[in-house]
Order: C-alpha cells, then structure tokens, then sequence
C-alpha cells in the first residue's frame, strides 16, 4: 500500500488549526431536505382498515405538564429536522449535513480535506479526505484514516471494514487522546475507479451512543459523483 507519510502530517496540521475554531460555511453549499435515511417510516403497506368488534377506543391526547422537569428514558439527542447538502463539485462528492453546521476546506498535496462541526447539542466532528489514486483498497483507505488521526495525536484502534456495497464499506475505530480523552469513531470509506473517499465522524465516547442516529445519517447521505476519470 501507498503510505502518505508525509501528506498526512501536513493535513493533521490543517485539521489541528481547526478543531476548536469557528468554521465558516463555504460557498458550495445548498439547502436540502433530511437524508432518506432518517426518514423511515413505520407505516404499513395495508392502508384497508379492517373492522374488529373488539377494538379497544381510541386514546385522546393529552398536553404536557409545563411545570417540573420531565426525565426522558431515552436520551439520544433527536435527528434534526433540517438539513442542507455539501458538494464538492471538482472533487464529485456530496453528502448532508444538520442545518447550522459549519466547516471549510483545504487542498495539501493533491488531498482535498473537508473538515466541519455540527450545532449543539450534537456537536459532531466530520473529517472528508478525497483524493485520486486506482492502486488504492478499502483496507488502504482505512489505514490511510488511521494515519491521520494518528497524525492528530490520536492513539487509534480500528474495527474490521463491514461491506455496504461493492464502492463502501464502514468501520468503528476508538481513539484515545492524551489531553482530549477516549472518542469513538464511524469512518466510511469509498471508491470508485480512481476516486478515494475517506469520511471520519466521531464524538467522545460518552457520547456517541446519544448521536449515532445522526452520525448514521450522516455517512449514510454520502454519494460520489465521480467522472472515473
């Protein structure tokens, strides 16, 4: 495999500049609906009602106590309702983004980093690599998102690649930080011809079970629009 050394450092050094800091929004950038994959419904495909002497009645609702704090059972913070899309049209990706999210980008080395956040109380990180290269695997793709967290200080242990077709596949990777602690990771890789895709979301490990909901739609919106080229 073809081990970007020195590429990564100079893109860790990029994206260290930026953690912490307030991104803007760039340019390329229109507003869309939420990613399909948040919007699963639960309706059945057997719209007929079919009568039952024995329904039980309908439930009336009721309106919330204003008073007093309530205590949820579930705690995941909730999928936003609003969302707009990124394109990098030289690059030819896209994928979605919660509304309020902020981020920019950089090209070091002929490697294109996109880097963003998004709003509380979420408060993602989202890395995107994109760059060119036929010779390169998923397994190489892994390994290169590994090299550059390492190159952010991160000591990283990566989980085993899960295919989700034949261009994606995606891995969970825990990272321990010396000042920033444990975090855990959803990295999606992707390829198509000479088109390489790395996407790194994580948060703190306590907190990625409250935002894996977001995070999946979050990879799960990506799409390639690659040339082949």
């Amino acid at each position: 495999m073809k081990r970007r050394t020195l590429s990564a450092i100079a893109v860790s050094a990029f994206a260290s500049a930026m953690l912490g800091c307030s991104f803007s929004v760039g340019t390329d950038m229109s507003n869309t609906g939420k990613p399909a994959n948040t919007a699963a419904s639960n309706s059945s495909t057997n719209t007929a009602a079919k009568k039952d002497d024995n329904a039980k009645p309908k439930l009336a609702g009721k309106p919330k106590p204003t008073d007093g704090t309530a205590k949820t059972a579930n705690k995941k913070n909730p999928v936003p309702a609003d969302w707009i899309y990124v394109y990098d049209s030289a690059k030819g990706y896209g994928f979605s983004l919660p509304q309020g999210s902020e981020g920019e980008s950089t090209t070091i080395d002929g490697i294109d980093v996109f880097a963003a956040t998004t709003p509380a109380p979420s408060e993602i990180d989202i890395f995107v690599l994109a760059y060119k290269d036929k010779t390169l695997t998923k397994e190489d793709l892994l390994n290169d998102a590994v090299d550059f967290l390492e190159g952010l200080g991160q000591k990283v242990t990566p989980g085993s690649l899960k295919g989700e077709s034949d261009e994606y596949a995606v891995a969970d990777a825990t990272t321990v930080h010396p000042s920033r602690g444990k975090g855990k990771l959803r990295i999606l890789v992707g390829t198509d011809v000479t088109d390489n895709y790395v996407m790194i979301i994580g948060v703190e490990e306590e907190r990625f079970a409250a935002n894996e909901s977001i995070i999946d739609a979050i990879w799960g919106s990506f799409e390639m629009w690659s040339s082949g080229s």
